[in-house]
C-alpha cells in the first residue's frame, strides 16, 4: 500500500483553539479587552443551542463553538463572547425547581417548567401506562399521575 500523500499546509483546516499562537488566534476576532467593547448578546439560536448541550458539552468546548458561528456570521471584526457570558446564560436557562418537599406548590412549579419546556406535551395516556409498568405503580397512583398530568384531557 502507498504512503498517504502529506496535504499542502493551507490545506488542512486548524482550529483556532488548538492554535497555538495567542497572535494568530488573536487575529481571527476581536476579544474584549474594556468595558466598551461589549460582546454582543447570545442570538436566539445560540439559546437554544446553549439550553439543548449545556448538560453534555464543557463550558470551554461550547463557548468555542458559539464564537466560531459568531465569527462566520458576523466575520472577522466580530467581538467574541466570554465565559461568564456563557455561564450567565446556562444560570438563566437551567433555573432548578426548589426540591422541598411533595406539596402542590411544588408540583406546580415542576408542572410548569415542564409545560414550558414542551416535556408536558409529549405525554399521553400510554406514557403514563408504560411509566405504570416499569415503576409497578398500582391504580390509584395511575389515576392519579392522569388527572394531574393529562389535565383535563380526554384519558
Amino acid at each position: 500500500m502507498p504512503a498517504m500523500p502529506t496535504p499542502d499546509p493551507g490545506a488542512v483546516r486548524q482550529h483556532r483553539l488548538d492554535d497555538s499562537s495567542p497572535a494568530r488566534r488573536a487575529a481571527l476576532a476581536v476579544v474584549p479587552t474594556n468595558p466598551a467593547q461589549k460582546p454582543s448578546g447570545f442570538t436566539a439560536a445560540d439559546k437554544a443551542l446553549i439550553r439543548k448541550v449545556h448538560g453534555y458539552m464543557a463550558p470551554l468546548q461550547l463557548l468555542g463553538i458559539l464564537n466560531e458561528r459568531l465569527i462566520c456570521d458576523q466575520g472577522g471584526s466580530a467581538v467574541l463572547y466570554t465565559i461568564d457570558q456563557l455561564k450567565a446564560e446556562i444560570a438563566s436557562v437551567t433555573t432548578a425547581v426548589p426540591s422541598s418537599g411533595n406539596d402542590w406548590g411544588t408540583l406546580r412549579k415542576l408542572l410548569a417548567k415542564a409545560r414550558r419546556e414542551g416535556v408536558l406535551d409529549q405525554i399521553n395516556e400510554q406514557v403514563i401506562n408504560d411509566f405504570a409498568v416499569v415503576y409497578s405503580l398500582n391504580q390509584k397512583q395511575v389515576m392519579t399521575l392522569k388527572d394531574i398530568l393529562l389535565n383535563g384531557e380526554d384519558a
